[in-house]
C-alpha cells in the first residue's frame, strides 16, 4: 500500500527509515493539493506505476478533504480510504 507524507516532515527522525524504505522501492511522486491556492504538497511513496493514475486521484481526494489545515502528516493510500468513517 502507498503512503503519502506531508513533505515538510520528510526530514523528519521519527519518518527517516520508514521513508528510506520505501525510497528504495520505487521513485516517490509529488502530490499537490487539488483546490487553488494551496501549496501544501505530499511526497507518495509505494504506489505502482500501473496503478499511479488512481493513486494519484485518491490521495487527491483526502487531501480536499484535510484541506486547509493538512494536518495529516501521513496520508494512506487506497481504494478503501476515499470514503471517510
Amino acid at each position: 500500500m502507498a503512503k503519502a507524507y506531508r513533505t515538510d516532515v520528510i526530514g523528519k527522525k521519527k519518518f527517516e527509515e520508514e521513508i528510506r524504505q520505501r525510497r528504495s522501492a520505487l521513485k516517490p511522486e509529488r502530490v499537490p493539493c487539488p483546490l487553488a491556492g494551496c501549496e501544501c504538497t505530499y511526497e507518495m511513496y509505494g504506489q505502482n506505476p500501473s496503478k499511479l493514475e488512481d493513486g494519484v486521484a485518491t490521495l487527491q481526494e483526502r487531501l480536499k478533504r484535510e484541506h486547509p489545515d493538512h494536518t495529516s502528516e501521513v496520508l494512506a493510500v487506497n481504494e478503501f480510504r476515499k470514503v471517510p468513517r
